[in-house]
């Protein structure tokens, strides 16, 4: 639906549909060039996903959309095509 979103100095990198729960994914995207950090996921902690609600918020009141929504992250860790990509669905948890 949209890509690298951004509200005031937050920003989010997607934001999708998922038709199967017809629900509004706003997604996170981290890429690290090797593992030895941990993995890229790691690195949305509490402030990065404060800063996603709000500009979420914000989208959702500008669109008028009645839909519920979810946060994703997508961690990608190599170069392609060898890359490990990893989805973590609903990161509310953090």
């Amino acid at each position: 639906m949209e890509k690298n979103l951004s509200f005031g100095n937050c920003e989010l990198d997607l934001i999708m549909l998922d038709q199967q729960f017809d629900e509004i994914v706003f997604v996170e995207v981290k890429y690290r060039k090797k593992d030895d950090y941990g993995d890229a996921s790691l690195a949305v902690n509490q402030k990065k996903l404060n800063n996603m609600t709000r500009v979420a918020n914000s989208y959702l009141r500008k669109k008028q959309f009645q839909k519920s929504y979810r946060f994703d992250i997508i961690s990608v860790v190599g170069n392609l095509p060898q890359a490990k990509i990893e989805h973590f669905e609903n990161i509310t948890w953090l």
